[in-house]
């Protein structure tokens, strides 16, 4: 038996766990490593999991990134944070490398540009196409596999930018991840670090979930031989080659654009945007009564950190989430203060209340300050 084989025990808490998520779980998530991932994140506690997988499975749902993987990667964001799937490692069994261009993706120009919702969205759209290699592979082999994510750092400066970044945005991104790719990433290993690193990381550090730290693999100056423990050269970007010497590595990645700072976003609160105060430690909602087939259309500042998400609500006294139908993905994280306001909109199929959620359960002192623009046409 293939050493990633499912177990007797294993297999019979992935049915209790299919058995108990039926009724949100679509044909095309339905795998027995999809589910078993979930498992393993949250150390076989069930009754844990079935909470987290539900609010993933309507998250998926509300995006359809069930069919995600069928769509053209196109967007602006795009082309400024490359695509780094390069193929199976080679060297780590079943493991498919992705390289992220960390040090020099202009993520300080994207948090000017885009709200986190529109990054946060661009981001799904690489995570999907991870999770769809994942699957593609352990349905050809029967065995689990995984991505093994190189960062790297090279030309990463140290600024005040960089800081707020770690602290906040990227954060976010890592915390979204772990609570909705669990157990896809087997390594993070980070190659290019610039001496300053170390410092970054112990500020970080707190902040970045314990799975996630423990997946932390550190290479040294030597890191383009310490790498090849992790990846055949043909799955590692030729950039890395040094200029007169062996062509080693073989993977062709486009390299990052920078944003214009002209282009920068230039919104402001405005005198139609309402103030909404949510207390530290507590969870506010607007409702909106809507005709079916009105677009609600909605534009959001804040000033600090917050949980974002709307619903369709049956009842429309009721307060639970996991009561409450969610028809536009619940963040539960949204890093700010955000220069570039939360702005899309929602065809509404039904009649009825829909009820804007704003977390702030995280904070224990400070209120955050909403200024909302919420309109139906």
């Amino acid at each position: 038996m293939a050493e990633s084989a499912i177990t007797p025990k294993e297999r019979a808490m992935i049915e209790k766990l299919r058995d108990a998520v039926k009724d949100d779980l679509s044909a095309f998530y339905d795998t027995d490593y999809n589910l078993l991932r979930w498992l393993q994140g949250h150390n076989n506690d069930i009754d844990t999991v079935v909470h987290k997988l539900r609010c993933h499975l309507r998250f998926r749902k509300c995006w359809d990134l069930d069919n995600m993987h069928n769509r053209s990667r196109d967007d602006d964001i795009h082309s400024h944070w490359p695509d780094g799937l390069t193929g199976l490692s080679g060297k780590v069994d079943d493991a498919i490398v992705n390289v992220e261009q960390a040090g020099s993706v202009d993520y300080w120009g994207k948090m000017q540009t885009y709200s986190g919702i529109e990054v946060m969205k661009s981001r799904v759209y690489d995570l999907e196409m991870m999770l769809f290699n994942v699957m593609k592979h352990e349905k050809e082999t029967g065995r689990q596999a995984s991505i093994i994510y190189i960062m790297d750092l090279k030309d990463l400066q140290y600024s005040a930018q960089l800081v707020s970044l770690v602290t906040g945005p990227l954060r976010c991104l890592s915390q979204f991840m772990t609570d909705h790719y669990v157990e896809l990433t087997k390594y993070f290993v980070f190659v290019n670090m610039p001496t300053f690193f170390y410092h970054i990381y112990r500020l970080a550090q707190p902040l970045i979930p314990e799975r996630t730290r423990n997946k932390g693999r550190f290479l040294g100056p030597d890191w383009r031989r310490e790498i090849l423990d992790y990846s055949h050269p043909t799955a590692l970007p030729d950039f890395w080659n040094i200029e007169g010497g062996e062509s080693l590595f073989s993977a062709n990645l486009k390299r990052p654009v920078k944003y214009d700072v002209e282009k920068y976003c230039k919104k402001a609160i405005s005198a139609e945007h309402k103030l909404l105060s949510v207390a530290a430690g507590r969870t506010e909602f607007i409702s909106v009564s809507v005709a079916a087939g009105a677009q609600l259309k909605w534009s959001v500042f804040t000033d600090g950190e917050f949980g974002f998400g709307v619903f369709y609500a049956s009842d429309p006294a009721e307060t639970d989430e996991m009561k409450l139908e969610m028809v536009y993905p619940q963040f539960h994280r949204v890093a700010t203060p955000n220069v570039t306001p939360l702005e899309d909109s929602l065809l509404c199929e039904k009649a009825g209340v829909y009820k804007f959620w704003f977390d702030n359960k995280t904070a224990w002192w400070y209120p955050v300050k909403v200024h909302h623009k919420i309109r139906v046409d």
